[in-house]
């Protein structure tokens, strides 16, 4: 059979999805409709995940991933006939943040970018935004401390988690050929730093101009063509850049971990729970709260301390736990520990959307 018999075949197949998404889509304004009835709201993670889980594992010539990111895309358009999803992340376009937000909400949501952390728990709090994607903990430099605290100021959920391998890579504009035709070298201090071994040796006679983001860095070689910038593959797509070189970060194991956040209920389903509780300033409290978990089984995988506003030298802790809240055994746990807190809040119970 030669390419045009081929390609006559592939029409018909491509002809047969767009009948099938047509149906998906009909579908689901029926489903809409039936949670509005209900007054439910139009996101579900946990469904979400799940059909990813099940078409990515359904998968055979087709490989898994690339499966994946056509259902993510597929899941985005048939939740924005049902109610367009408003998102506030970490700004502007093309942050890690922004990268996160795409690869779990689609491209067919809609995208807000916020200069601050703070104004992400502000927007979602006020229903300006539906989620938010947040920075939690970096696998170098530990928890973000401003979403820490911002977790104590606004009675906000954790709806799932997303771990992203942070890589930087170096940006120029396109008709730039080689290194010695760049002099200034824009990105965040963050970025500087986890690229230091190769700054070093191949970069070391350029000027250094810090930026607020990796992703405004990227802006900057838009208007100078003798500039480059550290930064992500995302910023490089959105700005029409050339990455001249990719993955120059010093260490391959460097990631963060975003959370979604949400207003409304506390999911209690999910592989790992978050809660957050402050303790009477006595001996041996911390370690009491820490023993409970232990008694039951339960496997904490961090916990990070906070100063309590207003009360120096007193702490909030942050702390996750395997499982969900739910299960026997935390939920006996929970029940005990409250007793031993001055406040305890679970966050969630939540499992990682890639």
């Amino acid at each position: 059979m030669g390419i045009e018999e081929n390609r006559a075949r592939i029409n018909k197949i491509d002809d047969e999805l767009v009948r099938l998404l047509d149906e998906r889509v009909t579908v689901c304004k029926e489903i809409g409709k039936l949670k509005a009835k209900q007054n439910m709201e139009v996101l579900d993670m946990v469904r979400e995940n799940e059909v990813l889980e099940r078409v990515a594992y359904s998968s055979g010539t087709a490989p898994a991933e690339g499966v994946r990111l056509v259902f993510r895309e597929i899941i985005s358009m048939c939740r924005n006939v049902q109610k367009p999803l408003s998102v506030a992340y970490l700004g502007p376009a093309g942050s890690f943040s922004h990268e996160v937000a795409l690869s779990t909400f689609g491209s067919m949501s809609r995208y807000f970018p916020c200069r601050r952390i703070k104004k992400i728990f502000i927007e979602v709090d006020n229903s300006r935004s539906d989620v938010g994607v947040v920075p939690l903990e970096n696998s170098i430099e530990g928890g973000v401390n401003e979403t820490l605290d911002c977790f104590i100021d606004y009675p906000l959920s954790i709806a799932g988690e997303y771990q992203l391998r942070i890589s930087q890579n170096l940006l120029v504009d396109p008709k730039v050929n080689s290194l010695g035709e760049i002099e200034r070298i824009y990105s965040h201090p963050q970025a500087l730093a986890q690229c230091d071994g190769y700054i070093t040796k191949y970069l070391s006679d350029k000027d250094i101009i810090v930026t607020e983001s990796t992703a405004r860095a990227a802006e900057h070689v838009l208007r100078d063509i003798k500039g480059a910038a550290i930064a992500s593959r995302t910023a490089a797509d959105l700005n029409g850049l050339k990455i001249y070189e990719s993955g120059i970060e010093d260490s391959a194991n460097n990631y963060t971990r975003f959370v979604i956040i949400r207003k409304g209920g506390t999911p209690t389903a999910g592989e790992k729970t978050s809660i957050i509780f402050a303790l009477e300033h006595e001996p041996g409290a911390l370690a009491s709260v820490l023993q409970e978990f232990a008694k039951h089984g339960i496997n904490i995988t961090m916990v990070l301390s906070r100063p309590m506003p207003l009360r120096n030298w007193e702490y909030f802790f942050y702390l996750d736990f395997e499982g969900s809240a739910n299960n026997d055994n935390a939920a006996e746990a929970l029940k005990v520990i409250r007793g031993k807190t001055r406040f305890l809040r679970i966050l969630g119970s939540y499992s990682k959307l890639q």
